[in-house]
């Protein structure tokens, strides 16, 4: 965050700024983000370009607060599962149930498209999203992983590695098909409980701890 933007330290204050980030995307997703102007995402929340700049410094700080806004929903969600509380094999199927509604949801559909046709011309931008995107929800995964390989629960030699991994798993090609074959719902046409399980027992087969017998 730079120096010229402010947090809002009041409910109010707090309050305009999400609906200028919720406008803004909005406007984002229907225009671009090139030919995305701050007057158009004034015109749609209201407020004025002082605050705008006070609270996001330019459109590339406003874009970068509509992805971070995006993840702390879905780190939101996840937080909601109770690892702690249930095995591995069911947080993990609830966290890859999560994050697979969330990738083949219609908006994240349409910003992924938004990133992948302007990263060209805007890769800071594109680098923001990734930073404050995938790259914190792979973290949370790690953390959660560390914790288990700490506990002995699962054994995980590399857990940078294994959240790619299982991320990959969960995706499968799901994304892809969303993105290339947006009418025939070709990804929803699954069975994604199912194929989240068996993502799991892949991952849970390669990191699960082994058993230890003891000696007769």
């Amino acid at each position: 965050m730079t120096s010229a933007q402010q947090i809002p330290s009041t409910a109010r204050g707090q309050a305009r700024r999400v609906a200028m980030i919720n406008a803004a995307r909005a406007v984002f997703l229907e225009n671009g983000y090139a030919s995305t102007t701050l007057d158009m995402v004034i015109a749609q929340a209201g407020g004025s370009r002082r605050t705008l700049y006070e609270c996001f410094g330019d459109k590339a700080g406003l874009f970068r607060a509509v992805m971070e806004l995006q993840t702390a929903d879905l780190l939101a969600e996840l937080d909601t599962v109770s690892p702690a509380s249930v095995a591995p094999e069911q947080a993990l199927t609830q966290i890859g149930r999560i994050y697979l509604n969330m990738v083949l949801s219609d908006e994240a559909i349409a910003l992924y498209r938004l990133l992948v046709a302007e990263a060209p011309k805007f890769p800071e931008m594109c680098e923001s999203f990734y930073q404050s995107g995938p790259c914190a929800l792979r973290g949370h995964l790690k953390e959660y992983l560390d914790r288990q390989n700490s506990a002995g629960t699962l054994q995980v030699p590399d857990t940078e590695l294994a959240a790619r991994q299982f991320f990959g798993l969960i995706k499968s090609d799901h994304q892809m098909s969303a993105l290339l074959c947006p009418n025939n719902g070709m990804g929803m046409q699954r069975d994604l409980d199912g194929e989240v399980g068996a993502a799991v027992r892949v991952f849970m087969a390669g990191y699960r701890a082994a058993t230890i017998h003891p000696v007769t």
